[in-house]
């Protein structure tokens, strides 16, 4: 077991609580450690500097993903949000983060809180961990690294004002319910973080497809659906991981969420079914309906067969409200 390495001065910040616990083996950092414990590129992200209002959103989203489920999430007192009024406390503020969509949001995000309680922003620093040594592929997330490969850390980088100019444009983006500023991001910010450039594009697939009317997540799921059911644990496991190099680490609780709403009996035609009394993946069967498979082979499309009614990030989807926007190719267009 390492012993506790030095730790600068300075409130640290991480994503997730699994790389909270490398930190804490590692750097034994104490309350000098908040954890972000969202994963913001899943469900709506409104816009709003009103905190509680941001919780309670967030939190309803995620409780209510998977009907019936316990919940099992365990609310820690060093949650970034509830402990937001430390990023004014004098001293360094040290963001670790890796090179994935859900890690370049949370960056953005601290920025945004930063903001919001009225901290200076300029004393962020970045430890950016992108490759590990001998290794081409990248590091998608701080809770992916082993405790020595956390001690060995970049060095931290002072974000500069362009720098935070480009995370603060990538949250307004992520908020706007309008999605012009998402969809061209990559293109009015030319020299942002190269993870940040290459990443915020992936939000478009949570609009639906002008021709399946399908979500990217919901149309890989009926893919998988189709090749492994009834196994609901391998169409999960499955999707994950022929999607990872891909950098949009959904998890398997989204994915299990998504499942259930294609099964929603309330919907006129539902494209799978979901057979099984508790609401636990390894205990749920899977299968594709006759609509599922016809959508799969380009004989139908979900919408306007099924009425849309969902978030892509700060962008509300209601076809019955009359407000949607659909995926053509790179673009979002106006249905």
């Amino acid at each position: 077991m390492l012993e506790n390495k030095p730790l600068l001065p300075g409130l640290h910040i991480v994503l997730g609580d699994s790389a909270a616990g490398t930190f804490q083996r590692v750097f034994g950092a104490g309350d000098r450690l908040l954890i972000d414990q969202d994963v913001l590129s899943c469900g709506p992200t409104p816009a709003t500097y009103d905190l509680g209002a941001w919780q309670n959103v967030r939190e309803r989203y995620w409780r209510n993903l998977i009907p019936g489920a316990a919940d099992e999430h365990v609310h820690s007192p060093h949650n970034l949000v509830d402990n937001a009024q430390r990023l004014k406390e004098d001293g360094p503020i040290y963001i670790w983060a890796a090179t994935s969509l859900s890690e370049q949001l949370f960056i953005a995000f601290v920025i945004h809180l930063a903001d919001a309680v009225g901290a200076d922003a300029r004393r962020i620093s970045l430890v950016q961990f992108e490759h590990l040594p001998g290794r081409d592929a990248r590091i998608m997330g701080i809770g992916e690294l082993k405790d020595e490969q956390a001690a060995d850390h970049p060095a931290p980088v002072a974000l500069t004002d362009d720098a935070l100019t480009d995370y603060r444009i990538a949250w307004a983006a992520m908020t706007s319910a309008d999605p012009a500023l998402l969809e061209s991001f990559s293109r009015d910010r030319p020299n942002a973080n190269r993870w940040l450039l290459e990443t915020m594009p992936l939000m478009l697939r949570r609009f639906p497809d002008q021709v399946t009317g399908l979500s990217y997540w919901d149309h890989m799921l009926l893919t998988k659906v189709r090749d492994h059911a009834p196994n609901t644990a391998r169409v999960i496991g499955s999707t994950m991981c022929d999607n990872f190099a891909d950098a949009d680490l959904t998890g398997d609780m989204y994915l299990f969420g998504r499942l259930f709403r294609l099964a929603d009996e309330r919907q006129p035609k539902p494209l799978i079914t979901l057979v099984g009394d508790e609401p636990h993946m390894l205990k749920i069967r899977v299968w594709l309906t006759p609509f599922g498979e016809e959508v799969l082979a380009g004989a139908a499309s979900n919408y306007p067969a099924n009425p849309i009614d969902d978030w892509a990030a700060g962008v509300r989807l209601s076809s019955a409200e009359g407000v949607l926007w659909l995926r053509d190719g790179g673009k979002i267009v106006r249905a």
